[in-house]
């Protein structure tokens, strides 16, 4: 049933026609037309990760999208969710929040939140966790720092009015994840120097990328990274189709001299992927993704000179973790970066905040943290 304050002249509605839905894809264009650092989002690839014939959350998931209307136009939008995989890791009284807009009021973000919570209310949920757009692996929080510059691929951008929305609505933060940045140029033999000091007597090798050696790899990569992360903040095992959708979402951006993988034997231990960020270029597309613009990113990813790269995938096996073996991997993909053409900015992200050895790690060669976002909890 929609939700309605008749003194403020809100409504909220949930989302059940195509109509509807689109009004929910286009709802950022109302929020950040004067905004110099948003990114449209590609709708197409939105309709379908929202679509439960679709995306691949919804094998293990459910959620219901809901519309604000203020004074009859479209002012905000929200999305409630539960997840199967986090109740069976951790409870069963959490329900999620993710895709929040909102004008800048304050009452109509308190109407989407009361119907996030009575939808998650009514499937036995007292606490609402998020924004996670469906989970930690898509994007995740509310940016609290670093307004100022342009977000890099698959990071959230929001107002800085909507974690104060959040506090004065009840909210506490319950995790923060780093961007951290590195704007220096070094010289590459003492990072080569580094690189071997850290290998040395480890027994393991560097192995060149190659599409099909990763192709073969396939299911080691999707097991390592679902190992790597298990214990870390928030983790729920990706699921087979979601870790294919990352792929092939991946897989005609990769460079060679970005990707990294690290072998014990034959077998994988670590590997670290890197990737020209294209949210520039996105930017100017304004949502729409035609065959020419599909041509225009394949050959900006793959052969223009890169300006800013982001650090998007790094993971360890666990026997392995502690061995600065992150911090190798990341500078290889530097220095073989820095070999081919000068990179002016490199974006590593998101590390959790409790990930201290990995922070260290990534300070002592001069990088500086330039933005934070923030994972929200009420209980209801």
């Amino acid at each position: 049933m929609p939700l309605t304050n008749y003194r403020e002249g809100i409504r909220v509605i949930p989302v059940q026609s195509e109509e509807d839905l689109w009004e929910f894809l286009r709802l950022p264009w109302r929020i950040y037309p004067h905004d110099p650092y948003w990114v449209p989002p590609i709708l197409s690839h939105q309709r379908d990760f929202l679509d439960p014939r679709k995306g691949p959350f919804f094998e293990v998931g459910e959620a219901q999208y809901f519309l604000a209307l203020y004074q009859g136009q479209p002012a905000g939008r929200i999305s409630a969710h539960c997840n199967r995989l986090y109740d069976a890791f951790y409870d069963r009284i959490t329900g999620f929040f993710g895709f929040f807009e909102c004008i800048p009021n304050l009452q109509v973000a308190a109407a989407l939140f009361a119907a996030a919570a009575d939808w998650l209310r009514q499937r036995g949920r007292t606490r609402l966790l998020g924004p996670l757009s469906f989970s930690i692996y898509d994007e995740v929080g509310l940016l609290v720092e670093g307004f100022d510059s342009i977000p890099a691929m698959f990071q959230a951008h929001n107002p800085p009015y909507y974690p104060e929305f959040l506090g004065e609505l009840g909210f506490r933060k319950t995790f923060d994840f780093y961007a951290l940045r590195l704007t220096q140029r070094f010289d590459l033999e003492p990072l080569e120097k580094k690189i071997e000091e850290i290998l040395q007597g480890q027994n393991l090798t560097l192995a060149p990328y190659n599409p099909r050696d990763l192709e073969r790899r396939r299911e080691e990569v999707y097991e390592l990274f679902n190992e790597a992360w298990s214990s870390n903040w928030g983790h729920i095992p990706l699921t087979r189709k979601q870790f294919q959708l990352f792929y092939d979402e991946l897989k005609p951006l990769l460079r060679p001299n970005l990707v990294k993988l690290l072998l014990d034997g034959d077998s994988l231990v670590a590997f670290s992927i890197v990737l020209p960020d294209l949210n520039p270029l996105v930017r100017t597309f304004n949502g729409e993704l035609s065959w020419w613009k599909k041509l225009r990113l394949y050959y900006e990813a793959k052969y223009k000179p890169i300006k800013k790269v982001r650090a998007l995938v790094l993971g360890v096996r666990q026997p392995y973790q502690g061995r600065k073996l992150h911090q190798a991997l990341i500078l290889k993909s530097y220095v073989d970066g820095a070999r081919e053409t000068p990179c002016e900015f490199v974006d590593l992200s998101l590390i959790p905040e409790n990930l201290r050895h990995y922070l260290r790690a990534f300070r002592v060669v001069g990088a500086e943290r330039y933005k934070v976002f923030r994972i929200f909890e009420k209980e209801f």
